[in-house]
């Protein structure tokens, strides 16, 4: 609960510390900068900026964390070198977060309108390839650092035949490839084409195909011991999902299993949660179902005996049975 002024005010300010890091990101601050500390001259003549303001930028990052200062020289803390400079994966998530950050800015249009502000995904692929294969890369990035680990479970892995349906670059098919898994990636034919450079050599077949026309999601009926649907539930409405399930369920075999990996609106911790529905509303028009929501899906698209399996909030992840 908010009690004071100053509690408030953090949080109004929050895009400033979002807005230095994704600035620096865009300028190539933690490409120049490395671990030995070098003079704001420099940086400045190399970036092609205003030394006054960039030395400023730099002050900021390191109240922030992610930078160090030694005089009048800086350079990046031993994270910031790994993670955000050359080579560093994070670079990538923060561009994602920089390109939402101004969706989010149209949150009034969101609310006023009932209609996300972002290009539906499908657009997105023809519109603007390149960003959205930047999203998918900072995709494979979170699912790397934060996903559960799915290719523990017996209901995927070892030596079933699984169906990863939208399954992205493949973060999941490949971990369940290693664990002995047959895994066969659906997703729209640009993604597949991607997914396919990444996960050669891995024994992952890739489909390119619109899993929304697909009865089956572009496998056989019944060819499927389990599939995967994660983190694509909440990019869609309940009627919208509702039918993806079914076209799931077609896929498996009876007795076969489904695995939903989402976030649900009412898991924490804190506001996390209802702020991911929130996103979910600015960007894709879905949303972040509630695990009662969820579970009523899954039997609405004819999947038994459900259950959510135990892992930490905001870990949420059913099974359920085709009968």
């Amino acid at each position: 609960m908010i009690d004071n002024d100053w509690t408030l005010i953090d949080l109004v300010t929050g895009y400033q510390p979002a807005a230095a890091i994704t600035t620096a990101h865009r300028l190539g601050v933690f490409s120049v900068l490395g671990r030995v500390p070098r003079p704001v001259g420099d940086l400045a003549a190399d970036l092609e900026v205003d030394l006054s303001n960039l030395a400023a930028l730099l002050e900021a990052l390191v109240g922030i964390g992610l930078l160090e200062r030694d005089g009048a020289r800086f350079a990046a803390t031993p994270y910031t070198s790994e993670r955000l400079g050359p080579g560093g994966e994070m670079g990538l998530v923060v561009a994602k977060e920089a390109v939402f950050a101004g969706a989010w800015s149209r949150l009034d249009e969101v609310v006023t309108r009932g209609l996300p502000v972002m290009e539906p995904w499908r657009s997105q692929l023809d519109t603007n390839p390149e960003q959205a294969r930047a999203f998918l890369d900072a995709l494979d990035v979170l699912a790397r650092i934060g996903g559960p680990p799915l290719h523990e479970l017996d209901a995927l892995a070892p030596g079933k035949q699984v169906l990863d349906v939208g399954g992205g670059l493949g973060t999941y098919a490949c971990l369940l490839a290693e664990a002995g898994s047959h895994v066969t990636l659906v997703d729209y034919p640009l993604v597949a084409g991607w997914a396919s450079e990444e996960l050669e050599g891995t024994g992952v077949e890739v489909v390119g195909v619109d899993l929304f026309e697909h009865p089956s999601c572009g496998v056989p009926p019944g060819s499927m011991d389990a599939a995967l649907v994660s983190h694509l539930i909440h990019d869609l409405t309940e009627e919208r999902a509702v039918g993806l399930l079914r076209r799931v369920r077609s896929a498996i075999t009876p007795g076969g299993l489904v695995v939903v990996n989402d976030f649900a609106g009412d898991s924490g911790p804190g506001a996390f949660g209802a702020l991911f529905d929130v996103m979910m509303r600015v960007e894709t028009g879905g949303a972040a179902h509630s695990r009662a929501t969820l579970e009523s899906m899954l039997a609405g698209a004819g999947f038994e005996g459900i259950r959510q399996l135990p892992y930490g909030d905001p870990l949420t992840v059913y099974t359920a049975v085709r009968p």
